[in-house]
């Protein structure tokens, strides 16, 4: 009994640096496999060439190629190329009282497209009320029927990625049509929108959309 509390203990306590901040490569490492195809020696091989500022790639278990493109335990981010395609973003948030992490899983195919998960220190997932954003969160206002009926119509299906672009605080979602728009049907959109990006901003506890 007493060998187990003491196991716990230890296991908490590697989440943790000397300092008690939380330490993104231990997060990184206790990162359940079926949100990470990769086992604990290719995990270290990555913060090992990341460390030593080599470019190499490690293959994953499903012959696909991965590289640690950023990690910041200042920051408590990291950013990680799943494969040619497709990538996963890590970042600690809340306060210091109640951090948890925020996933962001993007593929692109060819336009990219993200979601993101919430997760305890202990990756256990949670529900948070994160933003659902649409065409009209890009649209630009005070448009005719006629030009709001082909900015939704071009903007249908709605491809939306999202990168951390404030570490801790803030994300850009970021609107891809024109990653999957022929040419034409992209110079007939782009005058319709306000912007091909927005932030969403985690204040107080909850996500807000900045206008």
């Amino acid at each position: 009994m007493h060998r187990q509390i003491i196991l716990l203990i230890f296991s908490m306590i590697s989440l943790f640096s000397v300092s008690g901040q939380i330490s993104v490569e231990k997060l990184f490492q206790t990162m359940p496999a079926d949100l990470l195809w990769l086992d604990q020696s290719q995990r270290t091989e990555l913060f090992a060439y990341f460390k030593d500022k080599k470019v190499d790639s490690i293959q994953n278990s499903l012959n696909g190629y991965c590289k640690l493109i950023d990690y910041n335990e200042e920051t408590k981010h990291l950013l990680l190329k799943t494969s040619q395609k497709g990538s996963m973003e890590m970042q600690v948030l809340g306060a210091e009282s109640s951090p948890f992490i925020a996933v962001i899983f993007t593929t692109c195919a060819p336009a990219c497209q993200s979601h993101i998960n919430f997760y305890s220190l202990e990756w256990k997932p949670f529900t948070m009320d994160f933003p659902t954003l649409s065409a009209s969160d890009f649209i630009a206002r005070g448009l005719s029927e006629y030009d709001l009926s082909i900015a939704n119509r071009l903007l249908t299906p709605l491809f939306i990625s999202y990168t951390f672009t404030e570490p801790g605080k803030t994300i850009t979602a970021s609107c891809n049509a024109r990653q999957f728009l022929a040419d034409d049907d992209w110079k007939e959109l782009k005058p319709l929108l306000k912007s091909e990006q927005l932030s969403i901003k985690f204040e107080d506890g909850v996500w807000k959309i900045k206008k």
